[in-house]
């Protein structure tokens, strides 16, 4: 059994823990609209941002970047917060002294676009998950457009790499560098070769039960943490694919992403509204 630690509670809907240089643990509120950072028993606030900041990243350059989905929050399992005014989902740029600035709102395919999630190439690029419409998954699944993966250029122009099925989430680069993505309503992991700035054919890397979720994800020293959202629990995997141990967040708790820092787990929970952290 791990030991939770309880560090922030009282969060809207958080989301895409980043260990940033200073220590802090910053994250996203996507109820709130804000990014807050905590460090030391203290939480600041680093912005608020129009729409609903979603999946972030720390930038090469020391910037964060963030998936902004446009302005769709859970409030709990059965409702969902639509924000007022909405905006056109875009991948956004935060300095840590607060200033922002949208950094990529072009984007192809259907209408309307939620990016979700992002990680860095090792050109510097970002690949990032965009599950379109989902709103109406659960309700009229008919009219879903289904998923897709992009990327965005250092000039800021946004090109598609893969049509998706299902409801693309977390994605990670695989330290062969091929790049992995969790298609959350197929409870799976797939897998993309990665070459050069496109990629390869899709195929199924991982298959979880059918109550594990994937959301966010980060791989550390050999280990894929992938967390499970409405199914309460992170999946720890290891290169090959294979599950080495599950860790139970508790009931209701939806862990949505993770980050690793100093000897710890970071995860957002995001119906239960906390900030927590497991050893590793």
């Amino acid at each position: 059994m791990r030991s939770k630690e309880i560090h922030v509670t009282g969060l809207g809907f958080p989301e895409g823990p980043v260990a940033l240089p200073d220590g802090s643990i910053a994250f996203v509120d996507l109820l709130h609209a804000k990014v807050r950072a905590f460090k030391d028993g203290a939480v600041r606030e680093l912005a608020t941002l129009p729409g609903a900041p979603n999946g972030m990243r720390l930038g090469p350059e020391g910037a964060l970047y963030i998936c902004n989905n446009g302005g769709l929050a859970p409030e709990s399992l059965e409702k969902l917060h639509f924000a007022e005014p909405m905006i056109a989902g875009c991948v956004q740029r935060l300095q840590l002294d607060g200033r922002w600035e949208s950094f990529a709102d072009q984007l192809p395919g259907g209408k309307p676009s939620r990016p979700n999630d992002l990680i860095f190439t090792p050109d510097g690029e970002i690949v990032f998950t965009d599950p379109q419409n989902w709103e109406v998954l659960g309700a009229d699944a008919a009219s879903y457009h289904g998923g897709q993966l992009l990327a965005a250029g250092r000039d800021r122009k946004v090109r598609s790499l893969a049509a998706m099925t299902g409801f693309p989430n977390g994605l990670v680069f695989h330290p062969d560098g091929s790049l992995i993505v969790g298609i959350t309503m197929e409870h799976r992991l797939v897998r993309f070769a990665w070459e050069g700035g496109s990629v390869g054919p899709m195929s199924e890397w991982a298959r979880l039960d059918d109550r594990f979720n994937p959301d966010g994800m980060v791989f550390h020293d050999g280990l894929l943490y992938v967390t499970g959202s409405t199914g309460d629990r992170v999946a720890i995997l290891d290169t090959a694919g294979r599950l080495v141990e599950m860790i139970d967040c508790g009931q209701g708790s939806d862990p949505t992403n993770c980050c690793v820092h100093d000897g710890r787990l970071w995860i957002t929970l995001g119906l239960q509204g906390q900030l927590v952290s497991y050893p590793l």
